[in-house]
């Protein structure tokens, strides 16, 4: 059935459009019968011809009117009130008039067409109309004595009575049923509508909190995106980092063999300092024989000589393993400069990277400043070299000559062996500060290991970061989905609603 004709007769106009139009065809075919009974009576003679055209004139009217006011208006009550008097005329005319016994069956049936009209008030007082009306009819035929009053016409002037009255209460049950259906129906659809309307307020709540995870939904992927964008590019500066450190490492076990190579020459150059100390202290012994000696002491001047020669070389060695190590120390803390910029921007995930980058620029620094004092000292031991030769140069002049400055020769040697003591201390100082050195290398070592470890633990952890921001994002956008399934569904809702 169309949803738009379901239910329609819950309308009072559509239950008189329906009942009308049945009423009109009913009063049309009652009529017809009573122009019939009319002109059959007349042509029998049992009713005079002026009583006969004027009842047909009055029954015209009467079709002509209905069919007017039905026309008019089908769902307006003028004409169930027009049939109600007419028929009313009519079975009063022809029960005075006539002994036909058909107008009050027609009487009954036009009270019991007016039941579905569900209209009580008038329905009774239509009944009630009638009931007298039949009484009437009744009182003046037996007044007119056209009827014989037999237990079989008593019988059915209490019969019709009876039908009257239960007409008249099936009606106001009928009535009754009807308002209590409508009622049922109104009061359900007070519930339906006042449910809709919560299901309704409902999906309007649920559209309102989806579109704004909708819009959170979206602004979270944007997040994902730059979380994970952002590590990828940690990885890409970890692996960097890495490798950087890598090349670091190999530097520095570099400087730890140059150290080692520098600790060894130290070691040597105490040696010769020591051993020409007591060269030293035996000429000053043997200052008494130098004439007889002479020889001896110009070969001692030339091993002297070497001796120095090859001090100033190894400490020329020694001057460049400091520049290198001076040049790697700079490298090691632009290293750990870079490494702390890519810490701070890994965040939260590289303070720990951070802390070992700052450990790292300290020890460079340590190195850098050791390396300059190593310098400052190769440079005094230059110096003190450049002197020893001096006064050798001295000395073997002075040997040439050693009957005549045999006095300059031994304050040459006393300066000499000053010298020379100043010589071995410093000599021990480069090997104690080379030692430090060596440590504070082994200490860069170890932290480069560190850092390399942490820059792997970084590593993996952005690479895990970067894996789990891929696998929100997939999330993020499956409940985005589910969102705009959710909006479509509340949208059909509301086309339901």
């Amino acid at each position: 059935m169309n949803s738009e004709k379901k239910f329609r007769f819950n309308d009072k106009s559509e239950r008189y459009h329906i009942m009308n139009r049945l009423f009109h065809i009913a009063a049309l075919a009652v009529f017809c019968a009573y122009l019939a009974y009319l002109w059959l009576s007349s042509g029998t003679g049992k009713m005079a011809w002026a009583t006969c055209i004027g009842n047909t004139a009055a029954i015209i009217f009467f079709i002509l009117l209905n069919t007017v006011l039905f026309f008019q208006n089908r769902a307006g009550a003028k004409l169930k009130t027009a049939l109600s008097i007419e028929f009313g005329f009519l079975f009063l005319t022809m029960a005075v008039q006539t002994d036909a016994e058909f107008i009050n069956i027609v009487l009954l049936g036009v009270l019991a067409v007016q039941i579905p009209y569900s209209d009580s008030k008038n329905y009774i007082r239509t009944g009630i109309a009638y009931m007298f009306l039949y009484i009437l009819e009744v009182v003046v035929r037996s007044v007119k004595h056209m009827i014989v009053l037999d237990p079989d016409y008593i019988c059915t002037v209490y019969v019709i009575l009876g039908v009257f009255y239960v007409l008249l209460r099936a009606g106001k049950i009928s009535k009754s049923f009807s308002d209590h259906a409508l009622g049922a129906v109104t009061e359900q659809n007070g519930k339906q509508q006042e449910m809709m309307s919560g299901m309704l307020s409902i999906s309007q709540t649920v559209k309102q909190e989806s579109d704004k995870s909708t819009g959170m939904m979206e602004e979270l992927v944007e997040s994902t995106k730059v979380v994970a964008h952002s590590m990828q590019e940690i990885s890409t500066a970890a692996g960097v980092t890495a490798e950087n450190i890598s090349e670091q490492s190999i530097m520095t076990q570099n400087i730890q063999e140059s150290i080692e190579e520098t600790l060894e020459k130290s070691g040597q150059m105490v040696n010769i300092a020591r051993e020409s100390n007591v060269s030293i202290q035996d000429n000053m012994h043997v200052m008494e024989e130098l004439k007889e000696q002479s020889t001896q002491i110009a070969s001692t001047n030339e091993q002297v000589t070497d001796a120095m020669g090859r001090l100033q070389d190894k400490t020329r060695e020694a001057e460049e393993i400091a520049d290198m190590i001076l040049s790697i120390s700079s490298q090691t803390n632009l290293l750990a400069l870079n490494a702390s910029i890519e810490s701070a921007r890994a965040g939260e995930a590289g303070r720990g990277f951070a802390v070992v980058a700052d450990q790292i620029r300290q020890l460079a620094e340590q190195t850098k400043n050791s390396t300059e004092n190593i310098t400052r000292i190769i440079e005094e031991l230059n110096q003190k070299a450049s002197q020893v030769v001096h006064s050798v140069e001295k000395s073997v002049d002075a040997a040439a000559n050693q009957n005549k400055m045999i006095h300059t020769a031994a304050d040459s040697f006393e300066k000499l062996d000053r010298n020379m003591e100043e010589l071995i201390v410093d000599i021990q100082e480069i090997d104690q500060r080379i030692n430090h050195l060596s440590d504070a290398n082994n200490r860069i070592v170890e932290s480069i290991s560190q850092l390399s470890a942490t820059t792997e633990e970084v590593t993996a952890s952005a690479e895990q970061a970067n894996v789990l921001s891929e696998k929100n994002l997939k999330y993020v956008e499956q409940t985005k989905d589910a969102i705009v399934l959710i909006q479509t569904t509340t949208q059909e809702l509301e086309q339901y609603l």
